[in-house]
């Protein structure tokens, strides 16, 4: 009996530094998977981010596009000295038809209807 005494108690720090051994391994392959995790996350973070703005550029150009399409040039917004110092056009006032006709939202006849009414008051 003593002889299996002996050697329990000397397997025993044996197997107690196999066992801190293996998780030690164990704990430094789980840092190694989030290591890896961790670096994964980031790239897919910036990839997301970058093409985000890319998006979002992409709407600004086409915003961008409309309103220039829309209010013209944009080339006053380079020198906007320039635009203040000219000064506006002389413009004709326009009624009656000349207005319906220049919006073309009124047909004619209808256009002069409510002119007349109102010059007749």
């Amino acid at each position: 009996m003593k002889k299996s005494s002996i050697h329990h108690r000397l397997a025993a720090p044996r197997q107690r530094g196999w066992i801190l051994l293996e998780v030690i391994l164990c704990l430094s392959l789980f840092a190694v998977v989030l290591h890896v995790v961790q670096r994964q996350t980031e790239t897919q973070w910036h990839l997301f981010q970058q093409t985000e703005q890319d998006r979002q550029q992409g709407d600004y150009e086409k915003k961008r596009a409309a309103m220039t399409q829309l209010v013209g040039s944009a080339a006053w917004l380079n020198h906007p000295q320039e635009s203040i110092k000219q000064g506006y056009p002389d413009c004709q006032k326009c009624t009656g038809d000349q207005l319906a006709q220049w919006f073309q939202t009124l047909p004619s006849s209808s256009a002069s209807a409510p002119l007349e009414e109102q010059n007749n008051d």
